[in-house]
């Protein structure tokens, strides 16, 4: 039996309230609550921050703030990776 995760990452039916998937959000919505609050000057601390919440990177992403996403581990962006202003992933399936 397929859980609500295994659903939710193959575009089928699933339980959003699933335990899991409530702590990955909470997880998501910690780590982009910590980058949005960064200072202009902090990009080392920025770029830690997106490596750790996206699923893979390049070397240089850059995003301006605000940034939002569902879980963030769908996500996959190249090398030189740019998003202006107010970025909104709606990541319940991979993005790349």
């Amino acid at each position: 039996m397929k859980t609500e995760k295994e659903k939710m990452l193959n575009g089928e039916l699933y339980l959003a309230a699933d335990p899991e998937l409530l702590q990955e959000r909470a997880n998501a919505r910690r780590l982009t609550r910590l980058y949005n609050q960064t200072l202009e000057t902090e990009e080392s601390t920025r770029t830690e921050l997106l490596k750790e919440l996206f699923g893979s990177t390049g070397e240089s992403i850059y995003i301006e703030p605000t940034l939002r996403c569902d879980y963030g581990y769908n996500i996959h962006v190249g090398e030189n990776f740019y998003a202006n202003f107010d970025c909104v992933f709606l990541d319940v399936c991979e993005i790349g």
